[in-house]
């Protein structure tokens, strides 16, 4: 019966993340959590709440939590560095990301959520686009790793690079509105 009230919670608060409705969601986390408490999945999903509600301070605790839940969770890791990163603690989101790397060291989502960390930084940058190189050489058309690959190069002063990423992104997807914005950037500042 637990299970089955466990199940049916779940899908209600999935129905309201789906729906973005933050707050909705976030209350009947709040109930789930009492009556199912210290659970992975119910700490995660409150954990996301809280950053859409911009209260990462929270979202933090949430995800330390479930690291210590699941201390070799990639997942765990990748999330509580999201966290840190929303809260504006970018040596701790590092931390937590790298950390998330030593379990999975390809994980594709971390390496791109610490590349848009090194983004970030100015003094990263290099760091940011050799990560995202490594990404786009063992999957040319993630045109998520060549837009922000494109904006490391614009950033660094390297219009060309840049103008052939987004130009890149259109090989693959035609109608990429963001692509097709930055070219258009990159066209008036020439």
């Amino acid at each position: 019966m637990k299970n089955q009230d466990y199940i049916a919670t779940m899908k209600q608060i999935q129905s309201l993340i789906d729906k973005r409705e933050w707050q909705a969601a976030w209350e009947k986390l709040c109930m789930a959590d009492s009556r199912f408490p210290n659970t992975p999945a119910i700490l995660t999903a409150m954990g996301d709440c809280q950053i859409h509600l911009e209260k990462p301070e929270g979202a933090v605790a949430r995800f330390i939590r479930v690291t210590e839940l699941e201390p070799e969770s990639v997942e765990a890791y990748n999330n509580l560095g999201v966290a840190y990163m929303f809260s504006g603690d970018f040596h701790q989101a590092e931390i937590a990301y790298l950390q998330a790397l030593q379990f999975k060291p390809n994980h594709e989502q971390t390496v791109k959520n610490l590349a848009f960390l090194y983004f970030q930084q100015q003094d990263r940058l290099g760091d940011a686009a050799t990560l995202l190189a490594g990404i786009v050489r063992s999957n040319p058309s993630d045109c998520e790793a060549l837009y922000l690959m494109g904006k490391c190069y614009e950033m660094g002063g390297d219009l060309a690079s840049a103008k052939l990423c987004f130009e890149r992104i259109l090989m693959y997807q035609s109608d990429s509105q963001m692509a097709i914005d930055a070219l258009n950037q990159l066209q008036s500042v020439n």
